[in-house]
C-alpha cells in the first residue's frame, strides 16, 4: 500500500485528485494539508467525499508530513509550490507537482512568465514532464514529476504524433481551446460569476497565453 499525502487539499484540482486516489486499490491517503482550513474535516470542504475519508486537514509541517507519506501530490499555485516541493524531494518523498514551477526548462522563462522568483532553481530543467505517452521511461524512476497543464495536455497529445511523423508543418498551427470557469479555481472572481459568464465565451491570452512556452517546449520541432 502506497501512503499518499496531498499538499493544498482544498482546491478543485485536489478534489479531482482525491476522487481518483480514494478509488485506487493500492493507495491510502494519509495526509491532507491546508493553510487556511487546518482543523476542518476534508469532507466538510469537499462534501462529495463523505463516506470516503475521515481525514482532518492539517498545516504543512515537513517533519509531521514525511512521517506517514511515501508519495506526495502538491496542489499549490505556481511560486507557492516550489518551496514545499523542495522540502519534500529533499526528504526522499516522491512528488508530483501540479503547479507550473517545474514545467519549463529555464528559470528565466519561469520568472518572466510568472513574475515570481523560483525557490528551487537547481532542479528546473531536470524534471520530467508528466505525459507518460511521451516520457514514460523518465517518469517511472523520477523523484519529482511536473504534471502538465490542462491546455498543454489538450493540444500536445494530438499534435505530437502528427509532428513526429511530419504529417503537418509546425510553422502555422492555431490552437483554439476552451475551459470552464472551474479552471479559475475556488477563489471568487467577478469574471466567473454566473451572470457574467452564463451562455457566453470570452477570449483571453490570445497569442500570449502563459502556457504557450510549455507547449512549444514539449512538442517535437
Amino acid at each position: 500500500m502506497i501512503r499518499v499525502g496531498v499538499v493544498g487539499a482544498t482546491g478543485y484540482t485536489a478534489l479531482e485528485l482525491f476522487r481518483l486516489l480514494m478509488r485506487h486499490p493500492q493507495v491510502q491517503v494519509t495526509q491532507a494539508t491546508s493553510r487556511s482550513d487546518a482543523g476542518a474535516r476534508l469532507d466538510s470542504i469537499h462534501p462529495i467525499l463523505r463516506g470516503w475519508s475521515s481525514l482532518t486537514l492539517t498545516e504543512f509541517v515537513i517533519d509531521d508530513f514525511s512521517a506517514t507519506v511515501d508519495c506526495a501530490f502538491c496542489c499549490l499555485p505556481h511560486a507557492a509550490a516550489s518551496p514545499v516541493v523542495k522540502q519534500l524531494v529533499d526528504r526522499g518523498i516522491r512528488t508530483i507537482d501540479f503547479s507550473a514551477d517545474y514545467r519549463l526548462d529555464t528559470v528565466a522563462d519561469f520568472e518572466t512568465i510568472y513574475q515570481s522568483e523560483h525557490a528551487d532553481p537547481h532542479r528546473v530543467g531536470q524534471v520530467p514532464y508528466g505525459l507518460p505517452e511521451l516520457f514514460r521511461d523518465r517518469i517511472q524512476s523520477a523523484a519529482l514529476v511536473a504534471n502538465p497543464g490542462c491546455f498543454p495536455t489538450s493540444m500536445i497529445l494530438p499534435l505530437a504524433p502528427l509532428l513526429q511523423s511530419r504529417a503537418i508543418e509546425p510553422s502555422d498551427i492555431i490552437v483554439d481551446s476552451k475551459t470552464g470557469v472551474s479552471g479559475g479555481g475556488r477563489t471568487p472572481k467577478l469574471a466567473f460569476h454566473f451572470p457574467e459568464c452564463n451562455e457566453s465565451v470570452a477570449a483571453y491570452g490570445v497569442g500570449t497565453h502563459r502556457h504557450r512556452p510549455e507547449m512549444e517546449q514539449i512538442l517535437p520541432k
